[in-house]
Formats: structure tokens, C-alpha cells, sequence
């Protein structure tokens, strides 16, 4: 689950397969759930300013302990 605080990889958002844009690194600064749809994430990227994404177009990076 991506929470504000989280580093996370964009997604293609074309194609049949979806691939991660390793280049495209961000920092979570915001969520946003409204009733009955899927949880929204402002996202911040080094190369433009802040945008909302769902959830889908982003990947979590998760590190071992």
C-alpha cells in the first residue's frame, strides 16, 4: 500500500504490458480516497511539478530490511 512518504517508479501507461519507467523516481506528498473510487497520490517528480496519479500508474520501491 503506497502512503504519503513513499518513493515509487512511474508506469507505462500504454500497451498490453505494463512496464516500470526506472528514469521516472518520485516522492508521495499526498493521498486522496473519495467515496467509492480508487485512492488518488500526488506525486512529486524531480522534472515538473506536483501531479495526482492513481494508484495503477505507480510502483512502490520496497527495500529489504
Amino acid at each position: 500500500m503506497i502512503k504519503v512518504g513513499d518513493i515509487v517508479f512511474k508506469k507505462s501507461s500504454g500497451g498490453l504490458v505494463q512496464r516500470i519507467i526506472y528514469s521516472r523516481i518520485g516522492l508521495v506528498i499526498e493521498t486522496y480516497q473519495p467515496s467509492g473510487s480508487l485512492p488518488q497520490f500526488k506525486v512529486s517528480f524531480p522534472d515538473g511539478l506536483p501531479a495526482w496519479w492513481e494508484g495503477r500508474y505507480l510502483h512502490k520501491i520496497e527495500g529489504i530490511e
